[in-house]
């Protein structure tokens, strides 16, 4: 018999499920912020958990201020980021990107350089509970933000996405630049209920994914709502604001802060 057919000997341990970290909007910009030396940190942890089992690290989304794949200015910006990233890809850490509202133009680039699989706007998956959550960053559960909504469908669509790419670097960054002061002043002069997640949209997202949570970002308000028929919503803290996120670690699902992860282990008294 081939060996490799054999069955498992009956004290064999099974594999050990992945732990899954969740976090979104970073909102990098290059710079050796508090929020980016904190994702360091965070990478650096990860690569150290990866040593004795399978890590995973999902991104819902606005990891960079902007992103856009074929510009090489925008990766010397973002030098020491993708460096911490491709450390922990290295060391073992799987990555996975949702895309967000500021950065959406992903490609094979982060793959190649940080081993990134880019699951696009949402991606299923089955927790070790046994749910199956549904992931994406957030910002088409805020219905009432229509003007948004019309300017995210203008934004990505084929032939602005194309005249960008025409356009040389400097006159490029100058739009990059009013692009994010104009959405930073219509978020601050839009009422606070216009910015929520819509509890309808939720549970029709849920209903046309047959998923039981859903895990997102994006509003900087974080969040946990029980919906109908035993359905959830959880919107994650804004790392630019909290490191901190949610942790599926093989049991069930749980909030996590980095100086929790840091913190030492406490030793019992004997």
């Amino acid at each position: 018999m081939n060996p490799a057919l054999q069955p498992l000997a009956a004290n064999a341990e099974a594999p050990h499920p992945p732990q899954r970290f969740f976090i979104a909007d970073l909102h990098l910009d290059g710079r050796d912020t508090e929020r980016a030396l904190h994702f360091r940190k965070f990478l650096e942890h990860l690569a150290a958990r990866a040593g004795s089992g399978p890590v995973n690290l999902y991104i819902l989304g606005d990891l960079f201020e902007f992103w856009y794949e074929y510009r090489a200015p925008i990766f010397a910006i973002y030098d020491a980021d993708l460096r911490a990233l491709e450390n922990a890809w290295q060391a073992g850490v799987k990555i996975f990107l949702i895309f967000g509202n500021r950065d959406f133009a992903y490609g094979r680039y982060v793959n190649q350089r940080f081993g990134a699989t880019v699951l696009g706007d949402g991606q299923q998956i089955t927790l070790a509970d046994t749910r199956r959550a549904w992931l994406e960053h957030g910002d088409l559960l805020c219905t009432a933000d229509r003007s948004y909504l019309r300017f995210r469908a203008v934004i990505r669509s084929g032939p602005v996405r194309f005249l960008f790419w025409l356009m040389p670097w400097s006159i490029a960054r100058r739009g990059i630049e009013r692009i994010r002061n104009r959405a930073t002043a219509d978020k601050r002069s839009k009422p606070a209920k216009m910015l929520e997640i819509a509890p309808a949209a939720a549970e029709r997202r849920l209903a046309a994914t047959h998923s039981q949570l859903l895990l997102c970002g994006h509003t900087h308000r974080p969040q946990a709502l029980d919906l109908s028929a035993g359905k959830r919503l959880l919107v994650l803290p804004p790392w630019c604001d909290t490191p901190a996120g949610y942790l599926d670690d093989g049991r069930s699902l749980r909030p996590f802060t980095l100086e929790e992860l840091l913190a030492p282990p406490v030793q019992k008294r004997r």
